[in-house]
């Protein structure tokens, strides 16, 4: 086994439609991530910053956030990367697995079955009674079809991952068998063992045989990733920011009608990214990986078209809650360490920059400005699954600080 320095290389993408992940042929690793990832100089800091953004790519598929995923979007299989972890470091704590039965011997070697010898025929001599024939025995390791299996998921495991821990070594093993026909085994294994620590092992190998789409689970060449990053940071700070689940959510997507040969038909709806309620009051957050948050030009903000938008939004949202304050804000994700934004004295994890409103708007009413704020990538990916209750308390109150100054 060897071990050597194994650094993924870094290919920073524009735009968020693009492929997104993690691309492998043979021992190259390339790492497909936002414009606005900032690469820590710390090693060991960077390596969980890189592992948390492959954990991010996940939230673009999860089916409980009520996203509709095509599949042109996803490419590649999902990866259970805890299942891959688990693995390494079950074969360096006990390395390969192997089924291990007791077998007996007739030698003087191991521990000696008395039950098992009385059976057999002894020798009588001089008025005593000699079992020659000792019946000993010993727990043996076969190398059977299970072990192969386990040295297939491990070099899975290390082909994707191994990188990580700067692990860069190949396990001997060659696949005879089907995907299918392995998934089978693992489980009739798992069904008939009540041995805890056997069980998660194989609940780990059924994660990621049943991961891989083809039967060639040891091929050197694996992608793992999405080309619709912008779900992606959707789901991130809808998380982080305590929106209303996607149950309650539905009922805030308004849809337009067609009215054709006297038949009404609903046209597309509109779904908001985050809403949060606070109070009296009803936030609609719409979170976008907008060009601004690496360029820090006013001509890459939000477009007349998002503006409409989000001013339907809450035009909807206000007509079902006449009774409270609407409020509508952008939060475009930023590197707060490049100098453009620097030099623009903005540098918090979270920071105004200004609203938008549409001069077609009449009504002097809140929902028709759009309070416009960037929040640090890096933080945001590495504490989307934390809420930051300061951090929300500090976004509502600048908001209402800023309405109050009209």
């Amino acid at each position: 086994m060897n071990s050597k320095e194994n650094e993924p290389k870094l290919i920073f993408v524009k735009k968020p439609n693009n492929f997104m992940g993690i691309k492998i042929n043979d021992n190259m690793v390339e790492l497909h991530v936002p414009q606005i990832f900032h690469k820590n100089t710390d090693k060991k800091e960077y390596r969980l910053e890189l592992l948390r953004f492959l954990h991010s790519l996940s939230l673009a598929t999860t089916k409980s956030e009520d996203v509709q995923i095509s599949d042109n979007e996803l490419v590649g299989e999902m990866w259970p990367i805890e299942s891959y972890f688990w693995m390494i470091n079950d074969y360096f704590e006990n390395g390969y697995y192997f089924n291990r039965e007791k077998k007996y011997f007739h030698d003087n070697k191991g521990k000696i079955d008395w039950k098992r010898t009385m059976r057999t025929t002894p020798i009588y001599s001089n008025g005593n009674i000699i079992y020659d024939k000792l019946v000993t025995s010993r727990i043996t390791a076969s190398n059977d079809r299970i072990t192969q299996i386990y040295k297939i998921c491990l070099s899975i495991s290390l082909k994707r991952i191994g990188w990580f821990r700067n692990i860069n070594f190949k396990v001997d093993v060659q696949q005879n068998m089907s995907n299918q026909i392995m998934i089978y085994l693992i489980q009739k294994e798992l069904e008939s063992t009540f041995d805890n620590i056997k069980r998660v092992r194989f609940k780990h190998m059924l994660k990621i045989l049943r991961n891989i789409k083809n039967d060639s689970a040891l091929s050197n060449r694996t992608t793992y990733g999405v080309t619709n990053y912008y779900y992606v940071v959707e789901r991130m700070i809808d998380r982080m920011f305590k929106g209303i689940s996607a149950k309650q959510l539905k009922v805030y997507n308004p849809y337009g009608w067609w009215e054709v040969d006297g038949e009404k038909t609903k046209a597309s709806l509109l779904r908001p990214d985050t809403i949060y309620k606070k109070d009296n009051n009803v936030y609609i957050i719409d979170s976008k990986m907008y060009k601004y948050g690496y360029t820090a030009e006013k001509s890459d903000l939000p477009q007349t078209s998002s503006i409409l938008k989000q001013i339907a939004y809450g035009n909807f949202v206000k007509k079902m809650h006449p009774d409270k304050n609407v409020r509508n804000v952008f939060i475009i994700p930023y590197d707060k360490e490049l100098d453009e934004f620097k030099l623009l004295n903005k540098t918090k994890i979270l920071e105004y920059i200004g609203k938008a409103s549409g001069e077609w708007n009449t009504n002097n009413v809140e929902h028709n400005s759009i309070y416009t704020y960037v929040i640090d990538y890096m933080y945001l990916l590495m504490n989307y699954n934390n809420y930051n209750d300061t951090l929300i308390d500090e976004l509502c109150s600048s908001i209402e600080e800023h309405i109050s100054k009209k």
